[in-house]
Order: C-alpha cells, then structure tokens, then sequence
C-alpha cells in the first residue's frame, strides 16, 4: 500500500527556489557551480525535481520550464 504523499509548504520552497510563476505550481532556482557553468533546477509543490547543467542560464531555465510543463500536462495539471 502507498503512502500518501503531503504537499511541501509553498513559502519554505520559495526560500530555497526563488524564482516561480514560471509554470504552475513549480519554483526553480540557477546557481553557478564553478565558472561559466550553471545547474538550473525546479521542484513543485509534491517534491518532483527537473534539472538542468551547462553554459546558457537563461537557455537552462527555459529548458526546465518546459519540462516542469511537460510534467504537468502529463499529470493533468491545468496551467
């Protein structure tokens, strides 16, 4: 039998990834990981990770946008 998973608290999440309103229910944060080369990641609301490594942040953030979409719209997330 599965255990039911509790949603994440929206405020504690945001502190740890600021940047949302990017796709529903999803925060993601880039931070450089040495230089020239950035890790881009988002969760959401039930724990659910995408990530990203490489060069271009604003290319990395795009990347994980539209994945964290896909995401949704394959668990029927509206938005």
């Amino acid at each position: 039998m599965k255990n039911a998973k509790k949603a994440l608290n929206e405020v504690e999440l945001q502190r740890e990834y600021p940047l949302a309103d990017l796709a529903a229910g999803w925060f993601f944060r880039c931070e450089e990981t040495s230089a020239g080369c950035y890790q881009v990641e988002g969760m959401d609301l039930w724990g659910r990770l995408v990530s990203v490594t490489g060069f271009d942040p604003e290319a990395l953030l795009q990347r994980c946008v539209a994945d964290a979409k896909m995401i949704n719209s394959e668990i029927q997330v509206p938005g």
